[in-house]
């Protein structure tokens, strides 16, 4: 169970549920409709198997035509519970999605159980965790970013108790198995305490990354690198010194330097999804940022979800287009609701359409009492799990 020690321990364990959402462009100045979906393409998440909630929602498609999802903190109860009374707070989870023969969409959730559950990727500290941020499939392995965290002093708009510590691999070399065989290798990634890796895309022998800036939880924007694919069969300790930057002089200089990037996207996000149109092989990007330059949560553009568009990489990338909006920040929403971590899911587009999802929590305004609004989520099964909607998309060129 949830231990309610103090109210400050409650507010760091409130926040842990939200983080993502705070550190978390069409091609015409109007927004794409967005409607409520049904079917194979349309990724829901139902509460079974134990499985209460969990956001962030990165997928990764498997070449068995199944697909990974990577969950953030999750909530794990009892095998039928409806609610998340007495539930146990985890720092991540997945779930393996398939189509079935009669064109429907189901997932199986995944952690790590026993006498008490644990993380699907548990850390080997006790005083750290791992957020799952994207992950990709080369020459039949897979590889999972492993974002390292731990409680800090708060800080950021949201007043987040977090700091990041490095991000990792994670390297599992039959992914075709049940994920309870999977055995996680941990390898070095990135060594920067600056920026860290946020979404995933390979083109030709590179994998590149867009990672984000921590600047002190408040400003997040994101610059481009990229590792050889040929990497990854390194000695796993070199791996860090093969991975390039690209800077702000529009040259790739070898190694990770966040300090001499050039920033591609200049607004603020950590979680992203980067893919290719399949129609017009553009490169499209999707995201959302719910803390707003603005000010929160009164500026509209936290409610936002964006699109972005470039013909390379590298840029230059259109400016951010609104294309949804998450319909729980109506006007007269709980003030405490936030939404975040969209992201789009290619691998589920047919017929001019992409399917996206986003999740939607609770937070803890200033003044307000943390215990009160956690109280509240736990009762809240409407928040904290993925929501997908369908957008429409406009023909190429439009």
């Amino acid at each position: 169970m949830i231990q309610w020690q103090s109210r400050s321990t409650t507010r760091a364990i409130t926040l842990a549920f939200l983080f993502v959402l705070a550190i978390a462009g069409c091609r015409t100045t109007t927004e794409i409709d967005a409607r409520s979906i049904a079917g194979c393409n349309a990724p829901h998440f139902p509460y079974h198997s134990g499985w209460l909630g969990g956001d962030s929602a990165y997928s990764i498609p498997l070449a068995d035509g199944r697909s990974l999802w990577l969950f953030g903190d999750t909530f794990v109860g009892r095998e039928g519970q409806r609610d998340r009374i007495g539930s146990k707070l985890i720092h991540n989870s997945i779930g393996i999605s398939r189509c079935t023969r009669e064109g429907r969409f189901e997932v199986a959730y995944h952690w790590e159980r026993g006498r008490e559950p644990r993380a699907f990727i548990p850390h080997p500290s006790g005083d750290r965790f791992y957020w799952l941020f994207d992950g990709f499939t080369y020459e039949g392995s897979l590889y999972l970013a492993l974002l390292e965290v731990s409680l800090g002093e708060a800080r950021g708009p949201l007043n987040l108790p977090f700091r990041f510590e490095g991000t990792q691999l994670a390297r599992v070399a039959r992914p075709q198995d049940e994920p309870a065989r999977w055995q996680p290798e941990r390898i070095p990634f990135t060594r920067s305490k600056l920026a860290f890796p946020g979404a995933f895309a390979i083109e030709g022998r590179h994998l590149y990354f867009f990672s984000f800036f921590d600047r002190d939880g408040a400003s997040h924007p994101r610059f481009l690198a990229r590792l050889p694919l040929d990497a990854l069969a390194m000695d796993a300790a070199a791996l860090p010194d093969a991975v390039e930057t690209f800077t702000s002089g529009g040259s790739w200089l070898p190694g990770f330097h966040p300090e001499r990037a050039r920033i591609l996207m200049d607004d603020t996000a950590t979680e992203m999804s980067v893919h290719r149109d399949a129609s017009d092989g553009s490169w499209v990007a999707i995201y959302s940022h719910p803390n707003a330059t603005g000010g929160f949560p009164d500026d509209p553009r936290a409610s936002a979800i964006w699109m972005r568009y470039a013909d390379r990489l590298v840029g230059p990338w259109s400016e951010p287009r609104v294309v949804a909006r998450a319909t729980e920040l109506r006007p007269a929403r709980d003030p405490a609701t936030i939404c975040y971590a969209a992201k789009a899911h290619e691998q589920y587009a047919t017929n001019g359409t992409l399917p996206i999802t986003y999740a939607c929590n609770l937070y803890t305004p200033n003044g307000e009492d943390p215990y009160a609004v956690l109280r509240r989520l736990l009762g809240r099964m409407d928040l904290y799990r993925p929501t997908s909607l369908l957008l429409d998309l406009p023909a190429s060129g439009d």
